[in-house]
């Protein structure tokens, strides 16, 4: 009878118990029980540390990318739909409002196309000048244009690499109703055009990004920029994008707990899937499994987002020996992998931080009964299976 119970309740194949140590938030074994083709490898104390820092590496910078743009370059350059008003003393021509083209041009009433794409509005007022004297329409020293920013449109840029969510962004999007109080305001704002926000649309940098080798193709030409400033607080070149701009963050090729947490480029939560149907729980409502429950802070980490799906607690000698498995997405190739875990070794090791994985977004939790809350099962199972065959015998004729 008891070897009919163990088989039933999988005893004779318990749920693993974890013995790898190996820091599971590295790229090169993300999330990913180290195995080989004759079962778990169990690496020597000390080797998760070891191995993940031999693995972070600088991927090398294109040879023509220039440093990051000085400070004073750095403002927000104007951009295909951006709209300007252009004053003139008199309300001479080509005095009025101008949006510009997608090809980085305006035409400016009596003069040919002049490309101000990638141009502060200082410096298109200069060459307006310049283009309305060569033209014959003002004497040298007479033309006084005033360009006035009214409204910025938003910017469409590539983003790839070390993000979670690589692909076209767009950044600084309008309200669908034109705010026009704002727009004939004097001043110039808008944060929505840095290169952080398009980091943030694009999902935020993953923990193995190479933040200080930021890749921007950025007018005509490649720049690197260096962001450690969002984690250790000193100054930041946030430097402004326009239409078309591309970036990729290289990847490091390790993991990286300073970037395992909330900041401007890194997202601010995960959302998460939970399932626990583990007793005294019967479903996931009853588990208090809501939505304050699975969108987490990002950093995160198994143990915790355990305690949020009600993994944790009850009865200790029927509840205790509870497992779980994360289901996770290697963020270098893509692929589903899982581990196992022991819920009570996560608390009681104490190396539980190398093993105990830091939460992803998307990422997937199940949590699964005790022994002795499966023996119980099957002998309710059991039990209920023999009273409906005492029933059947009883209304038999």
């Amino acid at each position: 009878m008891l070897l009919v119970i163990a088989a039933l309740t999988g005893c004779g194949d318990s749920f693993a118990r974890p013995e790898n140590t190996v820091d599971l938030n590295t790229p090169a074994a993300s999330m990913l029980e180290r195995q080989d083709d004759h079962g778990r490898v169990r690496p020597p104390p000390g080797a998760a540390l070891r191995g993940n820092a031999e693995r972070c590496r600088d991927e090398p910078v294109p040879p023509d990318a220039t440093q990051a743009l000085p400070a004073s370059s750095a403002g927000l350059p104007l951009s295909p739909g951006d709209l300007v008003h252009v004053a003139m003393p008199g309300d001479e021509p080509p005095t009025g409002n101008y949006k510009v083209d997608s090809d980085g041009t305006i035409s400016f009433a009596g003069v040919t196309k002049l490309p101000v794409g990638g141009l502060s509005v200082e410096a298109v007022e200069a060459e307006l000048a310049r283009k309305l004297v060569a033209s014959g329409r003002f004497r040298p020293g007479h033309a006084h244009p005033t360009i006035r920013l009214l409204d910025r449109d938003q910017v469409r840029t590539m983003v790839a690499g070390a993000v979670f969510a690589p692909g076209q962004v767009t950044i600084n999007e309008r309200p669908t109703t034109p705010d026009t109080t704002r727009q004939t305001a004097a001043g110039d704002h808008a944060i929505g055009r840095t290169l952080s926000a398009a980091l943030a649309h694009a999902g935020g940098v993953r923990p193995d990004a190479d933040i200080a080798h930021i890749i921007v193709e950025h007018l005509g030409r490649r720049v690197t920029v260096d962001f450690t400033g969002f984690l250790d607080g000193s100054a930041v070149n946030d430097i402004a994008l326009v239409d078309g701009d591309r970036v990729r963050v290289p990847s490091r090729h390790c993991f990286q707990a300073r970037l395992a947490r909330p900041t401007p480029i890194t997202p601010p939560g995960v959302r998460v899937y939970m399932s626990n149907l583990t007793q005294p729980a019967l479903n996931n409502a009853s588990s208090g499994i809501g939505r304050d429950q699975t969108s987490l802070p990002y950093g995160t980490r198994l143990l915790q987002a355990l305690f949020s799906a009600n993994c944790v607690g009850g009865a200790k000698v029927t509840n205790a020996s509870r497992g779980a498995i994360l289901v996770s997405v290697n963020p270098e190739t893509g692929e589903s992998e899982v581990i196992e875990r022991d819920v009570e070794a996560l608390i009681r090791r104490p190396d539980r931080d190398l093993y105990n994985p830091v939460i992803m977004p998307n990422d997937s939790i199940a949590c699964y009964d005790s022994t002795v809350t499966n023996i119980r099962e099957v002998l309710r199972s059991m039990g209920d299976l023999a009273t409906s065959a005492a029933v059947v015998r009883t209304l038999a004729p």
